[in-house]
């Protein structure tokens, strides 16, 4: 999929589009970051990771173990 969120272009997508019908956009991205992880694409897990709203409690943990350099090289918002 080539389509852009947010003037970024989407990671490779593994989910079938089947699979997405019913579910919210913010399920969509963190499910296709498991199933991008399972695939091994260790790129595209990061990438859809980054377009998901996480709570507060899990960016806060990643800054802590990831670092906000690393994040941002990911493509997450800090």
């Amino acid at each position: 999929m080539t389509t852009t969120t947010l003037d970024r272009h989407l990671p490779r997508s593994y989910m079938p589009e089947e699979d997405k019908v019913g579910m919210s956009q913010n399920a969509i991205y963190l499910c296709e970051s498991t199933d991008a992880d399972e695939a091994g694409d260790e790129e595209a897990a990061w990438g859809w990771l980054a377009l998901a709203e996480l709570p507060e409690s899990a960016n806060y943990i990643l800054k802590e173990v990831c670092g906000d350099e690393f994040l941002k090289a990911k493509g997450f918002k800090i």
